[in-house]
């Protein structure tokens, strides 16, 4: 069985629709590039890359003026993927990672669209935390679909945290983007267990207020809910 509608077209819109955003972005199809794209118009050009993902997906950013160009490059091999293994019809060990990394990466440009649009800045930890809120909704989307079921078990949610949180292993050189993919799975999986104790309108709420913060002000509310 294939699903014929597009899966970014659907995540843009749940995103979207849960944190009440305004990019603007009508087509995000067209902000997408392959291997041939990427060789073709990046692999030779100054550009920034935002949070590179495990699956090599990554937000590509350009400085044209005063017209901030970006893409999403999803790597050939992580679109096959996921198109044998659809999320969509059951997460499992297979496909959990790579939907993981798709997610991340088109939560990355949405969020920097909607704060280029309010012309507001942001940090690089901010945009990995608040990708970790959004993976982990995203994942508990799918298994209630799964298992259709609006209720997850503590088992679903603890095996959702173990691939996004407990399992991760930074690999990284530079210590500053270590501690900074550290620090923001700390507090996403702190974020996480407290929004999963909220009645459904006021996860809703808290949701769409916490990605409105500045980083250090989500920071600050997630360790107010240890308190």
């Amino acid at each position: 069985m294939r699903i014929r509608h597009p899966l970014i077209n659907e995540l843009q819109k749940k995103i979207e629709k849960t944190y009440a955003l305004d990019t603007g972005i009508t087509n995000i199809e067209q902000y997408i590039i392959g291997d041939k794209g990427y060789e073709e118009f990046y692999a030779k050009e100054e550009i920034r890359t935002v949070v590179n993902s495990r699956s090599g997906a990554r937000v590509l950013i350009r400085d044209a003026g005063d017209t901030l160009k970006v893409s999403i490059y999803y790597p050939d091999a992580l679109i096959r993927e996921l198109e044998d293994n659809d999320p969509r019809l059951g997460i499992h060990d297979e496909n959990i990672d790579l939907c993981a990394s798709f997610v991340e990466e088109l939560d990355h440009f949405l969020f920097i669209a909607q704060n280029y649009k309010s012309n507001r800045p942001f940090s690089l930890l901010e945009l990995e935390l608040q990708a970790n809120v959004t993976k982990y909704l995203v994942l508990k989307y799918f298994v209630a679909l799964q298992n259709r079921s609006l209720k997850l078990s503590e088992f679903d949610r603890e095996y959702i945290r173990h691939h996004l949180f407990y399992k991760r292993k930074f690999d990284v050189e530079d210590t500053l983007e270590k501690k900074r993919y550290e620090v923001a799975g700390k507090f996403g999986m702190m974020y996480t267990e407290y929004i999963d104790r909220l009645p459904q309108e006021d996860r809703l709420r808290d949701l769409r207020q916490f990605s409105r913060m500045t980083c250090p002000s989500k920071i600050r509310h997630i360790q107010s809910t240890k308190n």
